[in-house]
C-alpha cells in the first residue's frame, strides 16, 4: 500500500528527527507494525493518536503543521462534530462539488490570504 500525505509527513519528521519506527514506538508505548499501518493508510488515525503524534514532535522541536488535516485525508473522513451548521454545509457543499482541481486551488488560496489577514490582526 502506498504512503499517505500523513504518513509522508510523519516519516520525513522521523528522519529529521533521526527517529526510527521503533525508537519512536518505543516512546509512544506501541508497536512498529501499529505506527507504519498509519502511515500506509492501513490504520486509522484517530484524533487521540493524532494529539499523540503532534506532542512527540513538538517535544523534538520538530513540529508538523497540519497534521490533523492529513489524517482526515489518510482517514477519507472529516469530522462536523463541534462545527457550526455553516461550516458544516461548506464542508458538505465543497465535498460534492462539481469545482476543477484548479478552482479549488484558488479557494484555497483564499481562504489562506484570509486566514493571514487574521493573523495579521492579532
Amino acid at each position: 500500500m502506498a504512503i499517505t500525505e500523513f504518513g509522508k509527513a510523519v516519516r520525513k519528521a522521523r528522519v529529521d528527527t533521526s527517529h526510527t519506527l521503533k525508537t519512536m514506538a518505543s516512546e509512544l508505548n506501541t508497536s512498529a507494525a501499529f505506527l507504519s499501518g498509519m502511515e500506509t493508510g492501513r490504520k486509522k488515525i484517530s484524533k487521540e493518536w493524532v494529539e499523540k503524534i503532534n506532542n512527540f514532535f513538538n517535544k523534538q522541536g520538530h513540529p508538523i503543521p497540519k497534521l490533523s488535516d492529513l489524517a482526515d485525508v489518510s482517514n477519507e473522513s472529516v469530522s462536523l462534530s463541534g462545527l457550526s451548521h455553516q461550516q458544516q454545509m461548506l464542508v458538505a457543499g465543497f465535498a460534492s462539488s462539481p469545482f476543477k482541481p484548479e478552482e479549488l486551488k484558488k479557494f484555497a488560496a483564499f481562504l489562506e490570504s484570509i486566514t493571514k489577514d487574521k493573523s495579521a490582526e492579532r
